[in-house]
Parts: C-alpha cells; sequence; structure tokens
C-alpha cells in the first residue's frame, strides 16, 4: 500500500488571542496523516504564543508539531517565509490564525491536489463566513479564484485565489522562492506563480470557517477610506502601495523564472506595470511639486487618468 505523502500546515499568527484557541485546535483536529502541523506566531505582543504554546505541549495525537515564534515581527510575508523554511512538506496549507479548518480539509485539497487526470498547484475551497464570535452570518463564499485574461492589459488583471482557503505545491516556493517583504497579499502572489506552472482547481465546498471582523487584515485594508485618522489613513494607503508594487515586482520576477519566451508583450508591460506602481508609490513621499510631476509623468507613461486623479487628488491638493 502507497504511503501518504507528507503534508504540512501552516497556521500563521499575530495578535490574535481572542481566536487562536478554536484555530489551533481545528489544525490539531485533521484527520490526513502523515501531517505536520507549524504554529508560528509573529511576535504577538498579546497571549496569542502562549495559548499555542499550551494547546501544543498538551497535544499527543498523530501529528507532528513545529512551534515556532518570529524573534521579532517580520510581517504576513516574512513569518509565512519563515514557515515554509521550517516546513518538509510537499503541499503546504495555509490557515489565518482567525479562522478555523473543518477537520476534512486537509484531506480534501490533497486529494484534488494528487488528481492524476488534472494536476494542479494550487487548490483552494469555498468558505463559509462567521462573525467576530464564531456566529455563521448564513454567507458561503463560492467566487475564491481569479486569473488573468490575457485579452486585457495587463494593469487590469487580476489573479488571486482567497489566501484563508488555499494550499499549495511546494514547487512555488521553491523555484520562485520566499515573498517579497513588502507582500500582505501573498495569494496575489503565489497564484501567479501556480498559473504559471500547472494551474488552479476549487474544492467546491466550504472547508474554511472564515472570520470576519474589523480587526482582520483584509477587512482594514479594504475600509481604507473610512479612516478618520488621516496620519493613520495615510499610513494604510502607503502599504497598499507598497504591495501593490511588490506584487507587480513578484509577477515579473515569476514570468522569467517560468522561462515564458512565448509572449514578449507580457514581458514588456510587466517592466511596465512595475515602472507604474513604482511612481504610485513615490508619490506618498512627495512633496506637492513633485507629486504633481509624478501625476503628469504617469500620465504620459499611460497611467490611466483614473491613476493621474488619484495622485492630483491625494498627494497634490492633499484631500481625501
Amino acid at each position: 500500500m502507497r504511503e501518504n505523502t507528507l503534508v504540512t500546515l501552516v497556521l500563521i499568527a499575530y495578535n490574535q488571542e481572542q481566536f487562536i484557541k478554536e484555530a489551533v485546535q481545528s489544525a490539531l483536529s485533521q484527520t490526513y496523516s502523515p501531517l505536520e502541523i507549524i504554529l508560528s506566531d509573529d511576535c504577538s505582543p498579546d497571549r496569542t504564543y502562549e495559548i499555542m504554546k499550551v494547546l501544543a505541549s498538551g497535544y499527543n495525537g498523530p501529528h507532528k508539531i513545529i512551534l515556532n515564534r518570529n524573534a521579532h515581527n517580520l510581517g504576513l510575508a516574512g513569518n509565512i517565509n519563515h514557515a515554509f523554511e521550517l516546513s518538509a512538506g510537499q503541499f503546504i496549507v495555509i490557515q489565518a490564525g482567525d479562522d478555523i479548518s473543518v477537520p476534512e480539509r486537509v484531506e480534501k485539497l490533497v486529494q484534488r491536489w494528487q488528481d492524476p487526470t488534472a494536476h494542479v498547484d494550487l487548490v483552494c475551497s469555498y468558505f463559509e463566513e462567521i462573525d467576530i464570535n464564531g456566529k455563521p452570518t448564513g454567507y458561503i463564499e463560492r467566487n475564491v479564484v481569479f486569473v488573468p485574461d490575457k485579452n486585457k492589459q495587463i494593469s487590469k488583471w487580476r489573479c488571486g485565489a482567497t489566501g484563508a482557503c488555499a494550499a499549495y505545491s511546494r514547487i512555488l516556493y521553491e523555484k520562485y522562492g520566499p515573498l517579497d517583504m513588502r507582500v500582505f497579499s501573498e495569494d496575489w502572489v503565489y497564484s501567479f506563480r501556480a498559473w504559471l506552472e500547472s494551474g488552479i482547481a476549487v474544492v467546491e465546498e466550504p472547508l474554511v470557517k472564515h472570520r470576519t471582523h474589523s480587526i482582520a487584515l483584509s477587512v482594514i485594508h479594504q475600509n481604507i477610506n473610512a479612516v478618520q485618522d488621516e496620519p493613520l489613513r495615510w499610513r494604510h494607503r502607503r502599504k497598499n502601495a507598497e504591495n501593490s508594487l511588490g506584487i507587480a515586482e513578484e509577477w515579473l520576477r515569476a514570468w522569467k523564472i517560468s522561462g515564458n519566451k512565448d509572449d514578449i508583450r507580457i514581458n514588456t508591460d510587466l517592466h511596465h506595470l512595475v515602472k507604474i506602481r513604482h511612481m504610485q508609490l513615490l508619490a506618498h513621499d512627495s512633496t506637492r511639486a513633485a507629486a504633481f510631476k509624478l501625476a503628469i509623468l504617469l500620465l504620459f507613461n499611460r497611467g490611466g487618468l483614473v491613476n493621474t486623479a488619484r495622485i492630483l487628488v491625494r498627494h497634490v491638493l492633499r484631500c481625501g
């Protein structure tokens, strides 16, 4: 009888003492074996790590547990990179410290990943939304994957697989390397890598209970315009600009590493996307006069009217 492939579940946590117990318990309850579980805390100032440590020390089940606490805060990308370095599995399942994985999550993701008739390098699933108290909201997200449309301009490309529900072939880490430290939308990078390799598949059932609350990273960055504190709003917007530039540079690097040479236009356009995103980031640290010059430069470099107007409004007029 063929032995199962070693799989890794990486549980990424930061400042989630309110939710971490349920998250860890759901990881420990996975039915798949052999499974190593990496509990990686990003130097949380609260009790997140202490709770993880207690649960890990009291566990006597079949899974291998690797407990990690970063010596200093690395950010989301850094935490993921370090956890991947610690991992040994050929398939890596990601879980957030405020989410809950159903017991069969890893098993069902692996089954799809190992389908010999349709190999892929990224598997995602639907998710069930729960509120801050863990109560189901009644909403199930099914639109969890989107890939580039080559018929559209690269500036309008979208490539992602909901990171809270995703799992990756190890090749996506070993071939393409660690994430750019500026990136917090890791799924936009790993999904692009998978798109360049063997593609993405979806398990059409909710395998994750995804918690939606006001302090979730995704919620914060989706609602920047509602932030009343102007300096805080500026910091969030700058971080978004860093993330966007990091993604563009990751896409360009992945395109080169993949060996794709059949479409020179894409390589050229990715270089152009990096240039545009770099100008957008520079505007955050510019004087009004410098921002005005960047806006004009952006317009003449096909950066789009909307992006040009955004720089004029936010960094020249400094309103909004």
